[in-house]
């Protein structure tokens, strides 16, 4: 702790930005234990959860939530070691130590989560946590059920009858455990700054993004099927579509499952056929559309190159730079400062 009421110190753990949560108030400012787990219960699910110390004294107990549109994300200590017990859940959840360990089941399966193990927990089946230490961080992800499947459903290009089973430790330190968590990064910095509809929209996307991603990372009891099916030969016209939208609205903020439920295709036949007639994947056919239109504007003198990159939705000016240098020989200053030179003439 570093010595004032209710704010956490930095815990050693994932490179996460969630400094939005310990900057927001802490909703548990007392050690009460009581206060904790009605909390708890009221921003996800209500669970019997139980002292397990000997002489409990809630040290800090720390719960900050926000609910987005399709997550509920909580940063949450207890204080006190304690059991949580939800029994079956109605949403997917993820929850990631930040610091220390917690001891998860969900059904047969069992994993301690840690700063290099997140866990994954499926909607169906037996949910619990007999083991949550004292000063073990978790930051508690709540997703809503029917998106899931939603996402699932478009990528599959077929409808999910059957909620979807999520092998429980999640690997976050490396591999695909680790982008996801990079799209996780983005989510969060969005969580701290404010804004208006267009913000709203672009952190829906991320949330969309974090779905996905989490379908494509994680084993669960669908992923042969995505992964591995054979693709079928794309419907008459159905790639066409695809390009015409994507040529017709590239700032919209598009992802593998939108793409597929345009084409009615499954993801995996899209990326066959886009890599058939295109060689890159959906993914890459937007963003090199995007690139051009950027191109288009740095050509004609609009804006700046921050405001330009922005709009088409490059959030990362290193990475927007070097794309665009890739695609055009040059950098995107440059191509700015020809326009502007010719304007001066």
């Amino acid at each position: 702790m570093n010595g004032e009421q209710g704010r956490p110190s930095r815990p050693a753990g994932p490179d996460l930005p969630v400094q939005a949560f310990r900057d927001a108030p802490n909703e548990v400012t007392v050690s009460d234990f009581g206060l904790f787990r009605d909390t708890l219960n009221r921003h996800f699910y209500p669970a019997r959860i139980e002292v397990l110390q000997r002489r409990p004294a809630a040290a800090q107990p720390r719960i900050s939530a926000v609910h987005l549109a399709l997550t509920t994300i909580g940063y949450v200590r207890p204080g006190t070691t304690v059991s949580v017990d939800p029994g079956e859940l109605p949403s997917y959840h993820v929850n990631i130590a930040l610091a220390g360990q917690v001891v998860s089941r969900c059904g047969d399966q069992e994993a301690v989560a840690s700063p290099r193990v997140a866990t994954v927990f499926s909607p169906g089946l037996h949910t619990s946590l007999p083991r949550w230490d004292a000063d073990a961080t978790q930051l508690s992800i709540k997703i809503t059920r029917n998106r899931v499947e939603e996402e699932l459903s478009a990528l599959l290009g077929r409808p999910v009858v059957k909620p979807i089973d999520f092998h429980l430790a999640f690997p976050v330190d490396d591999g695909p455990g680790h982008r996801w968590m990079a799209i996780l990064s983005a989510l969060l910095r969005s969580v701290d700054v404010p804004g208006g509809p267009v913000y709203g929209h672009h952190q829906e996307l991320l949330e969309r993004s974090l779905v996905t991603g989490l379908l494509l990372s994680q084993p669960h009891s669908y992923t042969e099927q995505l992964l591995t099916g054979p693709p079928r030969s794309a419907p008459r016209g159905a790639l066409d579509r695809v390009v015409e939208e994507i040529e017709r609205a590239p700032d919209r903020g598009y992802t593998v499952a939108d793409l597929a439920r345009l084409s009615g295709m499954s993801a995996r036949s899209l990326q066959y056929a886009f890599r058939d007639r295109y060689q890159i994947s959906p993914m890459q056919f937007v963003r090199r559309v995007r690139l051009d239109r950027a191109h288009d504007d740095l050509a004609q003198g609009v804006g700046s190159v921050a405001d330009v990159a922005a709009y088409w939705g490059f959030n990362n000016p290193s990475r927007f730079a070097r794309a665009y240098r890739d695609r055009f020989g040059e950098f995107p200053a440059v191509t700015l400062g020809a326009a502007r030179g010719r304007e001066r003439r």
